[in-house]
Formats: C-alpha cells, sequence, structure tokens
C-alpha cells in the first residue's frame, strides 16, 4: 500500500518546495491537473532532475490524443500518467501499450456516472490499466445520487466508499486507488477496502507541520516490506 501526495495548488516555486520537503516522506507525489495546465511538462522535468528515483505521477486527465499525450508525459519523466475512464477504449489500450515501453503505469480516473460505475470498472480493468482512481465521496461535490436503482422515484444518496465497494467488486488486475478528502478521521475506513494506493492532499498540505502530518498517516497504513 503507498500514500499518494496529490499537489494541485500553489506557485511554481511553492510546487517545488513542496516535492522537495515531502518527497522522501511519501510514496507517490502527484502533479495535478491544475498544476500541468498552468506550468507544463517543464515542472516535471525540474523535479524530476531533482528527484531521479521520486515515483511521479502526471495528472494529464487524458481524453483523446493519448500515445502523444503520454509519450510526452513519459519523456519528461513520468511513472504513473492518468486517463479519464470517459474515454474510448483505444485510446485507454495504446496509453497501456506505451506505458509498457517506458516501464511506465497507468491511472484510469473513474469518471463514470454512479449507475454505470460496475460496467465501467469491469471495462477499462480489461484494458490493462494499471490502477483505478475513485472519488470516495468525503467532500461534498462528491454526494451525488445513487442511480442504480429508485424507490418510489427516490435516488438514495451516495455514502462515503460506496462507488468504491462497487469498483472494487469489479476489478480483477487492476489495483484500486481512493482520493478525496481522505484524512485521519476517515482513513480506517478507507483502508478496509485495501487500495494500492491511497491519495492525500488537504490533510497533509493544510498543516502546519507537513512532515508530520505525512507521517502520521503513514502509520496507519500496513507496513510491507
Amino acid at each position: 500500500m503507498k500514500l499518494q501526495l496529490t499537489i494541485d495548488h500553489g506557485k511554481r516555486h511553492e510546487v517545488i518546495h513542496l516535492v522537495n520537503l515531502l518527497a522522501d516522506h511519501v510514496d507517490v507525489v502527484e502533479i495535478g491537473y491544475p498544476q500541468m495546465m498552468t506550468f507544463g511538462l517543464e515542472l516535471i522535468k525540474e523535479i524530476r532532475e531533482v528527484h531521479p528515483n521520486l515515483c511521479i505521477c502526471v495528472d494529464a486527465k487524458v481524453f483523446h490524443g493519448g500515445t502523444g499525450v503520454t509519450t510526452r508525459c513519459f519523456d519528461a519523466g513520468a511513472n504513473i500518467v492518468t486517463v479519464l475512464s470517459a474515454a474510448p477504449n483505444p485510446v485507454i489500450s495504446k496509453m497501456v501499450e506505451k506505458a509498457k515501453t517506458y516501464g511506465g503505469q497507468i491511472m484510469c480516473d473513474l469518471s463514470a456516472p454512479a449507475n454505470h460505475v460496475a460496467k465501467r470498472t469491469a471495462e477499462v480493468d480489461e484494458l490493462g490499466v494499471d490502477y483505478i482512481a475513485v472519488h470516495t465521496g468525503y467532500l461534498p461535490e462528491y454526494d451525488y445520487d445513487l442511480e442504480t436503482h429508485r424507490f418510489f422515484g427516490f435516488a438514495p444518496k451516495v455514502r462515503p466508499l460506496d462507488v468504491a465497494k462497487i469498483a472494487k467488486r469489479n476489478m480483477r488486475k487492476a489495483g484500486l486507488c481512493l482520493n478525496t478528502g481522505i484524512n485521519e478521521t476517515n482513513i480506517r475506513d478507507v483502508l478496509a477496502l485495501k487500495p494500492e494506493i491511497i491519495m492525500v492532499g488537504r490533510a497533509i498540505l493544510d498543516s502546519d507541520d507537513k512532515v508530520a502530518a505525512a507521517e502520521r498517516i503513514k502509520r496507519f497504513m500496513p507496513f510491507e516490506g
């Protein structure tokens, strides 16, 4: 089980400072989509030069042009590149094949509607992605209706981890990744699903002592090695 630090905000020098500060205290550093939009792949190259052994996830959120974007990300120094589950199957397949040539990995961001989670999870799992990332619903913006069935026109609200549990049941080869609002108060529930990767952002980055926060979260995680 790995801890992935998600960095979605901050100026360029702040991002680099955070990576330098926390690289030895997390297993993966994710440079988020907002940062990629702002600073581009030059930021990844700069981080790779300073941290040659760091596992870097580039949250490219690929939807089309998978081969070209994936190649550029791996050339810049990425170890993991993300793709949206809403992307066409051929795009995802091409990304998986390209990743193999680099010794890299593909993480699929599960962007399927709640009532299509089971079907789409099984499909992208079969396409050969290494990880499937599921939003846990611990933040209000992910509190949507689960439309698998209705009683008298009522759709029950999704509880945290409901979607993740559905996804987990439909995965055969890929590793489960969980993100969105995970912190020290809810991490025990998250761990019960035995994810391969736990993604944490605010719980570490909003802390006055970020290193201590990362270390506290890691102490919850099963030891492997």
